[in-house]
């Protein structure tokens, strides 16, 4: 694959990312404004003003572009691949997205069927079309059926000739839909997008007002038109969604350090929005590596009986999972006797719970759960033994693997009516993963609820929980117990347990709906079997060498397979979400003090006294630039960050803005009494635009002591030094000519004791919003930890 790939396929889809810069409704009024302005003979106002829009549009459009491509990049390390097989006979892995008609193509455990098309050979081979049907059950397929584009392999391999290009598949859709750079709008993006309606609404009916009122009252007509520009710069936030989707995207790169990826451009916030965080045993609490602790042979059967069957069935179900590796492994160490002939295998499946073969003597071994062969021993002696062997192993934490052996013309998918007979147990043992009681402890600190779901006996599973510290380990529910509920029963009981043991597959799909039902929920996963609950997940959370489709499946891939390391991932999730709340409050706070201080001066009878290109000069300084900086602090946290609240992002932001914007509000409405006279009749009121950008600092100075509730000291020492850019920058372009004329700034400039006299002003509204923000930050905090409500 060619290393520009994530560049063509960045600009083959840009086409949305320019649409929504340009066909947006300031673009619209703004451009408007600029051909009226040509119109009524003031084409170099209008001239200017189009500039600036272009020059934004340009601006906001390539970070959005370059978003996308460090998206696609990130993208590509996870992308479905398949092993075609060449006419030469050698095996090459290639993306899913190059299979063409007429390709053969390997099928292995965890694959995702790429395309329709026809089976060759089967060994085994089983799927599920969850994905396409929404059913979890898995279904053997045999040579010359035929299979669906985006089932799973959950059982055995196969090779498959593709009936179609992948291009022109169903499959296609579907990877493009998972794919999508533009995800499903998360909380805070659903928030924005409710505020930039309304601030809309407000719009059309202050444009409607400044129409009615210029005709009323005979302003000339380009005055009409420069503060109808003027409005739509202020009043609608468009571009928050631009800088919040750039914060989202550089976001999911720098999180690569943490060796966590992300699929999904608002994954970021999601991550910081876990309440229940769904996970198996293995693989996740403890080592993915397993041991042979011991073999028990039940009575009437040696050592080396039970080896030499395991070895039988090994050779001939092909199971590539690591418990039967570990266990055929010391199998063969411990074997002595000769292999027997293999003849036809059914390999171990989840939703079954065992596999099996059958040799060329007619002796059928089955290896799988001892609690999926219990009830269809024939000798209550056996059940007695293997009963025994589970409950004190179990109490131990240790897993168990079974071996039986029965009898019959055909492999049985089912048990029913089968007489089995236990040849032994082997107990396996896995660690704790390095981390993990620390991991736990993190979550449950922040209160998230731990779940673990896993097809193990309940009574190992209980124990590991209980020593990896999760809380509430004795709360158990078995599989069996569970499917006799309904979904309602399901939906009023689930939040009575955190163990979920002896679960089929389609049983975590209810379990996480039903959870689903009681906070924002995600689920840990790397099967094949998992594929369909990770989907249904608020967020799919997956581990990079688990099951191809379910890794594409995922939001978020865990990139060294461990689940430790998801906190430095939440903790980086919470730094971005509480700085996207600061950036937020900076950008709503310019626009309510503009719309508040439009009131007041329509009351008194004036018009607007700022221009557009006023407009773009104090939003370069009052929220592009600090733009820059809390971008930094995002990517480059320092201190300790609080946990993000559940809560409704405007109930947090908003308060403290409105209360700010009022005040700041009546500053300028005073500043603006105060100016000389030759800036009212000018149209730009530079001692207006200079309050508008000290308040708006004096905001961005406060915003990160509420939202954040931390402030370290270097980050002071960052926010005096950007102050202190901004003077310098602010006194440079105000007495450069060009800049001057084309921001359509008032000359000459104020005299330095009007200028001392707004900062005295932006001073004393700066001690009063700072004796707020300590009463605001109390409530904010205790709203992050005391909501009941989720914003979901």
């Amino acid at each position: 694959m060619s290393r520009f790939e994530p560049y063509r396929r960045a600009f083959r889809d840009s086409g949305p990312i320019l649409f929504r810069h340009v066909f947006i409704l300031v673009n619209a009024i703004i451009f408007a404004v600029v051909a009226l302005l040509i119109f009524f003979g003031n084409a170099e106002s209008g001239i200017f003003l189009a500039l600036i829009i272009i020059i934004n549009i340009i601006l906001g459009a390539g970070q959005d572009i370059r978003a996308r491509i460090s998206l696609e990049n990130l993208q590509m390390m996870t992308a479905l691949r398949v092993v075609r097989l060449e006419k030469d006979g050698t095996e090459n892995e290639i993306l899913s997205e190059n299979v063409s008609r007429g390709d053969r193509i390997k099928l292995r455990l965890g694959d995702q069927v790429p395309c329709d098309g026809t089976l060759i050979s089967s060994e085994g081979l089983e799927v599920s079309e969850a994905l396409l049907s929404g059913e979890s059950d898995s279904f053997p397929k045999n040579t010359n059926d035929t299979i669906q584009g985006g089932s799973i392999v959950t059982a055995g391999t196969a090779i498959f000739l593709a009936g179609e290009d992948f291009r022109t598949s169903r499959m296609a859709v579907m990877t493009e839909e998972a794919k999508k750079y533009a995800a499903k709008p998360s909380p805070i993006q659903q928030a924005i997008a409710r505020v930039i309606k309304i601030t809309g609404f407000v719009l059309l009916v202050s444009i409607a007002f400044v129409i009615v009122r210029g005709l009323v009252v005979h302003d000339p007509y380009v005055l009409i038109v420069l503060n109808i520009g003027a409005l739509a710069s202020t009043l609608v936030p468009q571009g928050l969604v631009v800088i919040t989707t750039l914060f989202f995207a550089f976001g999911a790169s720098s999180y690569m350090d943490k060796k966590v990826l992300f699929q999904e451009i608002n994954a970021t916030e999601k991550l910081g929005r876990i309440k229940n965080l769904c996970m198996d045993k293995t693989g996740t609490l403890t080592e993915n590596t397993l041991c042979v602790e011991v073999l028990h042979p039940a009575p009437g059967y040696t050592r080396d009986d039970v080896c030499a069957l395991t070895v039988d069935y090994d050779r001939g179900a092909k199971d590539p999972s690591q418990t039967m590796k570990t266990v055929a492994d010391y199998a063969r160490d411990h074997a002595s006797a000769a292999a027997t002939t293999v003849t036809y295998a059914l390999p171990f499946s989840s939703w079954r719970q065992y596999g099996a073969v059958k040799t060329s003597d007619g002796t059928v071994i089955m290896v799988g759960s001892p609690d999926a062969f219990i009830q269809h021993l024939g000798a209550d002696e056996e059940r007695q033994w293997l009963t025994r062997q589970v409950e004190v192993n179990s109490r131990a934490g240790k897993r168990i693997l079974c071996v039986v052996r029965g009898n019959g013309e055909a492999l049985p998918r089912s048990l029913d009516g089968v007489d089995l007979s236990v040849a032994g147990i082997f107990v396996l043992t896995s660690g704790l993963r390095k981390g993990v009681r620390d991991t736990v402890a993190f979550f449950q600190k922040r209160g998230v609820r731990i779940r673990i779901i896993s097809g193990d006996n309940a009574e190992t599973v209980c124990s590991i929980a209980r020593e990896a510290g999760v809380n509430d380990s004795d709360k158990a529910i078995t599989g069996k117990e569970l499917s006799a509920w309904d979904d309602n029963e399901l939906a009023n009981r689930i939040d009575d347990y955190s163990i979920f043991a002896r679960i089929v597959p389609e049983q975590k799909v209810r379990i996480i709906e039903a959870l689903k039902r009681t906070g924002f929920t995600a689920m840990i996963g790397d099967g094949a079997n998992d594929a369909l609950a990770i989907k249904k997940a608020d967020l799919g959370i997956a581990m990079f060498e688990g099951a191809p489709a379910t890794r594409r499946l995922a939001s978020v891939v865990l990139m060294d397979n461990r689940f430790t390391a998801l906190p430095g991932g939440v903790e980086l999730a919470d730094n971005f979400i509480r700085n996207i709340e600061v950036f937020t409050g900076v950008f709503m706070n310019q626009t309510l003090v503009g719309m508040f201080f439009f009131v007041v001066v329509s009351l008194l009878g004036h018009s607007y006294p700022l221009t557009p290109l006023n407009i773009s000069f104090i939003n370069y300084f009052a929220v592009g630039m600090p733009s820059l900086l809390i971008g930094y602090w995002a990517i480059h946290p320092v201190g300790t960050v609080l946990p993000t609240s559940s809560g409704s992002f405007l109930k947090r932001v908003m308060p403290f803005v409105f209360w700010c914007s009022i005040i700041e509000a009546a500053a300028i409405v005073v500043v603006y009494a105060m100016s000389p006279a030759y800036y009212s009749v000018s149209g730009s009121n530079v001692l207006v635009g200079l309050a508008f950008i000290m308040l708006g600092f004096v905001f961005f100075v406060l915003a990160p002591c509420v939202y954040r509730g931390t402030f370290a000291f270097v980050e002071k020492l960052q926010l005096v030094a950007f102050g202190v850019l901004e003077a310098i920058l602010l006194v440079a372009f105000v007495n450069i000519p060009l800049i001057v004329r084309f921001f359509e700034i008032t000359i000459p400039l104020p005299s330095m004791n009007a200028i001392g006299i707004v900062g005295a002003i932006a001073l004393g509204v700066g001690v009063i919003q700072y004796i707020a923000s300590r009463q605001f930050f109390v409530w904010c905090t205790s709203s992050a930890f005391h909501e009941t409500s989720n914003s979901l």
